[in-house]
């Protein structure tokens, strides 16, 4: 009988034990967050996330639905010793109008989608008046026959000249950029980021930075100008198998206008690329030349578009250039430059 109730014990303790590890077990799994974001007319998205997970994850993924079209992505984590984690982004989808319809979801590991609680919850967005001055226009031009081995980097970069700035200043708005060829039998079209650049009375040098938010390199210039203002700029990794030389045309196109009103106002564009064995697409890392002549804190010969920074081990980038589509090492970092473009932004 002793034996009997001894067994009768042992097996609830089993099943307690049991029980026990189911639970232990599905706790591991367990993942809490919650999820909060906004939304901007200018189409800045921010979203941030915290909770508790016992899970070895580092980083969260966002699905964003805004009218009709999914935006992906993903949060890095801050976790602490406990399991505690935060984490936030910002990213742009673009400038939006009229009545916006938006929902999400953040997840975490191997737990659940969250969805996202926006603030405010929805949003209507005025139209824009359209500029006062708008020019469409594409330079085209060629690679010579030099093939770029697979892995490495293309530097596109344009510059230009400007006439009949106002004395009170003027913003010149790039959007709409893309670069279009044909190499080895394969059609490449390259979206080109937008530029902002601004001629200031009270800006004594150029400098630029790049809006990884918008997608916009952000430039200032003296009123006086230069003759070489750096434009846009795109770093384009090459695909595997390499890219055959002698592509031709080559075009740059995209669409220029003013922000206010300057009669007059026309610029003279030329672009180039050059090719990089190491690269980063982390723009601003690139510490890009704004001008030739008055770039801040620049006092050398480089031209316009030139990257003066260096990488993580302090080694400049202009140490990787390599022959390239419109270059042939050397110290030529920009490339040489395809013929110039007259564009008449505001007649």
């Amino acid at each position: 009988m002793m034996k009997s109730r001894l067994q009768r014990q042992l097996s609830v303790l089993a099943v307690l034990a049991i029980g026990l590890m189911v639970v232990a077990s599905a706790w591991a799994c367990v993942t809490v967050a919650t999820a909060n974001g906004s939304l901007s007319c200018t189409g800045v998205l921010t979203i941030s996330v915290s909770g508790f997970t016992p899970l070895s994850v580092t980083t969260a993924s966002y699905d964003v639905m805004v009218n009709g079209k999914t935006v992906t992505g993903s949060i890095p984590l801050n976790i602490d010793q406990s399991g505690n984690f935060t984490g936030s982004v910002t990213t742009s989808v673009g400038a939006l109008t009229g009545n916006v319809s938006f929902s999400g979801t953040v997840t975490v590991g191997d737990s659940g989608p969250v969805a996202i609680t926006f603030s405010p919850s929805t949003l209507s967005c005025p139209t824009p008046p359209p500029p006062p001055c708008v020019a469409t226009a594409t330079n085209s031009s060629n690679f010579n026959g030099t093939f770029v081995p697979g892995g490495s980097f293309l530097w596109f970069n344009a510059n230009f000249t400007a006439h009949n700035v106002p004395s009170s200043g003027v913003t010149i708005d790039f959007t709409k950029g893309n670069i279009s060829f044909t190499a080895g039998g394969t059609p490449y079209s390259l979206a080109v980021p937008n530029a902002k650049i601004t001629f200031s009375p009270s800006a004594t040098c150029t400098s630029t930075t790049f809006d990884s938010v918008t997608n916009t390199w952000m430039t200032t210039v003296p009123i006086s100008g230069d003759d070489e203002i750096f434009l846009t700029g795109l770093a384009w990794q090459v695909p595997a198998g390499g890219l055959p030389g002698g592509a031709n045309p080559v075009n740059f196109s995209g669409t220029y206008s003013s922000e206010t009103s300057a009669p007059g106002l026309s610029i003279q564009m030329k672009w180039s690329v050059a090719a990089y064995s190491s690269f980063t697409t982390d723009y601003n890392a690139l510490q890009i030349k704004a001008g030739h002549q008055t770039a801040c804190g620049m006092s050398n010969g480089d031209h316009a578009g030139t990257p003066e920074g260096v990488d993580s081990t302090n080694t400049p980038w202009k140490h990787f250039l390599i022959g390239g589509p419109r270059g042939g090492g050397g110290s030529n970092f920009t490339g040489s430059w395809s013929g110039t473009l007259s564009i008449n932004i505001c007649p």
